[in-house]
């Protein structure tokens, strides 16, 4: 069980860094057991405890975002406190290493005890949609701390250097801040060097960006992403703490994502596991737009949610293969569904199905 006298040594410690960030977040943590064990001392803690919450919110309000110096561009996004307005459906390696990051900020005292720092950087890598962007926010709102985004297109400017000049400055800028950094497209920043195309300021941001990468501070989490993995230096591989790789996901994700998008209107709703098939090789965020484009045309033409939900459904299975489209009728009418539904549903005429079918599976009303 840490001590005071411990927590003393770490605090001189991180000060002699010059970490005062994480001063200000270990002198949090340790007060309430200050207190408890020295009631005399209340008052003067909640005072300085009052000075470290002003500190740190006039700091993120009065500390202008960086710029570039042609057009005058913020370089980054900054929400304050992000907010993931449903709760994500990980596949099941990425939500292990999210979780253990989110378990090692929390425990950070305990790691520092041990000689061990946590985990600083990540890179991510996946096809579009996989939620790449959706865990920095995630990680950012879980660890009650600011998302920074780099914004690429301020960031790369026309002028000789002053890319390069402007990667410094946002880097420098995270550096100072206790915060999620995210680099998102991060091919674009990190190309290989040995490609002949690339000019030389490029080849030359990639050494800066590694060595960033090497001394990140304890304080901020820096997370890259890119969809092009192949595209990256060989050398960025073994700089980050973490490669968290973000594959499509699989049916018994899809099920748990479409009963959340859908939650409430079962009743008339084909079968989930029918609709995770029909989404099977889609990404989450494909999954997800096609649902809220049903939900604005039920507003729109005044139906039915679900009967929206049904008919992308029924024009996806249209679109199948005939072997693909009967093992799908199959499908259906092993969940209960009638030869008519089924018809309708598959656009298979009734004698079709009676010939394919079971006759004992499916309801020939």
């Amino acid at each position: 069980m840490p001590d005071i006298e411990t927590d003393f040594v770490h605090l001189a410690r991180l000060a002699a860094d010059g970490k005062t960030t994480d001063v200000a977040a270990l002198f949090k943590r340790t007060a309430p057991t200050l207190v408890r064990k020295r009631p005399d001392l209340a008052d003067a803690v909640s005072i300085v405890l009052g000075k470290l919450d002003e500190t740190t919110l006039s700091r993120s309000v009065s500390t202008p975002l960086p710029v570039d110096f042609d057009s005058r561009l913020e370089l980054l996004n900054f929400e304050n406190s992000p907010v993931v307005e449903m709760d994500p459906v990980w596949p099941e390696q990425v939500g292990t290493v999210l979780n253990d990051v989110i378990a090692e900020r929390r425990m950070v005292q305990r790691l520092w005890e041990a000689g061990v720092e946590p985990t600083k950087s990540l890179l991510f890598c996946g096809q579009p949609g996989t939620g790449k962007t959706l865990a920095a926010s995630w990680l950012a709102e879980q660890l009650e701390i600011p998302l920074l985004t780099l914004d690429l297109s301020a960031v790369m400017s026309s002028f000789l250097g002053r890319t390069g000049n402007n990667i410094r400055n946002v880097l420098d800028y995270a550096r100072r801040t206790a915060g999620v950094l995210l680099l998102d497209e991060f091919d674009a920043l990190a190309k290989r060097r040995d490609d002949g195309l690339e000019i030389g300021e490029l080849k030359r941001l990639v050494t800066v960006l590694l060595q960033e990468i090497d001394r990140w501070p304890t304080h901020s989490l820096l997370i890259a992403a890119t969809n092009h993995p192949d595209l990256l230096d060989p050398a960025v591989w073994r700089r980050f703490d973490r490669i968290v790789n973000f594959p499509l996901p699989a049916q018994s994700e899809l099920q748990r994502l479409i009963c959340q998008l859908t939650a409430g209107r079962s009743n008339h709703l084909i079968p989930v596991p029918l609709l995770a098939r029909l989404f099977e090789g889609w990404s989450f965020s494909d999954v997800t737009r096609t649902i809220e484009i049903a939900h604005r045309t039920a507003l729109v033409r005044d139906m039915a949610v679900e009967d929206a939900i049904n008919q992308i459904a029924s024009d996806l299975c249209k679109s199948q293969t005939r072997s693909d489209k009967l093992a799908l009728a199959r499908f259906l009418a092993d969940s209960g569904l009638s030869q008519r539904k089924i018809a309708e549903f598959t656009g298979f005429s009734r004698d079709t199905l009676r010939k394919h079918l079971n006759p004992t599976t499916a309801n020939q009303s």
